[in-house]
């Protein structure tokens, strides 16, 4: 009667132990094509490229470069901005450079008492001497102008860097509640409380 009983025990054990074995079976990782990798890394590439670099080095690369540490931030739409602004105080430094020139020839005539543009031949000389200084300062205010944009495009790109590190999200708040103020001063005369608010900023 116990080894039927027994033979059974067995058998059922056996079974559950076969069940219970690990799928051998293995699954086939999809194959990545040489043309998929490529374009994974270029986007990479590209990703890490904009991603935050050091406000010293932005300024580094503008001042070789203008524009440069703006498309390292990932500004690219600020580097057209850029050499907009330089080409254009190129202009009115081309401007007015050559009509200082052109004045400057005329003054240098008529000091030695002859006129030498027919266009300017009813401008009195005290004309002529104002016309070649204004043009002579614009020129220059223009080179001031120059170096000054040139400044700024370093100054900017600073701040695009230093501001891709700074952390603005939902945990930022700013909290204004009414409070009480005690003044103590140092020989220990309490004043009255003064109503006062209080600004919280959670950063």
């Amino acid at each position: 009667m116990l080894k039927p009983l027994f033979f059974a025990i067995l058998l059922c054990t056996s079974v559950l132990c076969f069940a219970q074995n690990k799928d051998t079976v293995s699954v086939e990782k999809p194959k990545i094509s040489v043309k998929q990798r490529l374009n994974r890394d270029v986007f990479s590439l590209f990703k890490d490229s904009t991603e935050l670099q050091s406000p010293r080095k932005a300024v580094l690369r503008s001042a070789i470069i203008p524009g440069w540490g703006q498309a390292r931030n990932g500004k690219w739409w600020k580097v057209p901005l850029v050499y907009g602004g330089f080409v254009g105080i190129g202009l009115v430094y081309d401007f007015n450079q050559r009509f200082y020139k052109e004045f400057l020839g005329e003054s240098q005539a008529r000091s030695e008492g002859r006129k030498e543009l027919q266009q300017y031949l009813n401008a009195s000389d005290v004309q002529i001497y104002s016309a070649k200084d204004f043009y002579r300062r614009n020129r220059d205010l223009s080179i001031l102008a120059f170096v000054g944009f040139y400044g700024i495009n370093m100054i900017d790109a600073y701040i695009d860097a230093r501001l891709a590190t700074f952390d603005v999200d939902d945990d930022l708040a700013i909290k204004i509640s009414p409070s009480i103020y005690t003044p103590v001063y140092s020989f220990g005369i309490n004043q009255a409380p003064v109503p006062m608010l209080k600004l919280t900023i959670k950063l």
